[in-house]
């Protein structure tokens, strides 16, 4: 369904010209709101950008065109009595699975609730309040020994960020010292994440940490409990919501996996 209205989008191009329909007519009868209304909310379900794309009133008078173009498709095939004939059949056959998945996907995450959604959040900022926060800096070098040579300058009083400003692979962050900012290490990769977390305030790592990346030489700057910011639940509750609604969906289908025990061999 998806792939025939991008289709039918681009066929309906060349009337964006023309001022904004506030619905769409076939032969001079209006289409149903039902079927206007469910069509703009599967679209705007499909993605975040989708749901900002329609509000652009050109872009709805594309999908209210495409709308049209699907009704008369349905108009001409009923009247050549497609409805009946084995192809159709054969082709509904394949999409069954797709048609059914989809029904049974929104009937799950119909349970979700609002108290659920603000217990998740309150879940949520409870763990990031109780989260431990690292202030980090690092210098990225391509090999074992300039890595060496820099610790072996840091042993002798040299400045990590005037190191890090000189040696620095990493763009980002060289020429603020190395300045990785707070975080809870969860986005980094796991080594550095492993050796940040081993050291003592105000020390680096006195052997060069070997990721996809490079070798880091790493310095512990602070730590802190807590994150300063959490987002408000107005911000977060449709990506909670969403968040909880594929929980749903992955914990059904895994249901189903295991009640007919489907398994390759």
């Amino acid at each position: 369904m998806k792939s025939i209205l991008k289709v039918l989008l681009l066929s309906s191009g060349l009337i964006c010209s023309y001022g904004f329909a506030q619905t769409v007519y076939i032969n001079g009868k209006p289409v149903p709101q039902s079927v206007i209304d469910n069509t703009i909310n599967q679209f705007k379900k499909s993605s975040p950008m989708a749901a900002q794309q329609i509000k652009n009133p050109q872009f709805e008078k594309q999908i209210l065109q495409s709308i049209g173009m699907q009704q008369a498709i349905l108009i001409e095939g009923d009247k050549k009595g497609l409805n009946n004939s084995p192809q159709y059949k054969a082709k509904l056959e394949e999409v069954k699975p797709m048609i059914y998945a989809q029904i049974l996907q929104e009937q799950a995450n119909q349970e979700i609730t609002d108290k659920e959604v603000m217990d998740k959040y309150n879940k949520m900022k409870l763990a990031a309040a109780n989260t431990m926060q690292y202030e980090v800096a690092h210098i990225l070098v391509r090999d074992n020994k300039t890595a060496n040579d820099i610790i072996a300058q840091l042993k002798h009083g040299a400045k990590f960020d005037e190191l890090a400003k000189t040696y620095s692979l990493d763009t980002g962050s060289k020429d603020k010292g190395g300045e990785l900012g707070f975080s809870d290490g969860s986005n980094y990769v796991p080594e550095f994440t492993a050796a940040l977390k081993k050291l003592q305030k105000g020390k680096y790592t006195t052997v060069a940490v070997k990721s996809q990346f490079g070798y880091h030489i790493i310095i512990l700057k602070d730590v802190k409990k807590g994150s300063s910011k959490f987002s408000s639940f107005i911000e977060m509750k449709d990506q909670i919501r969403q968040e909880l609604q594929m929980n749903n969906t992955r914990e059904f289908f895994d249901g189903l996996k295991n009640k007919y025990k489907v398994e390759v061999k």
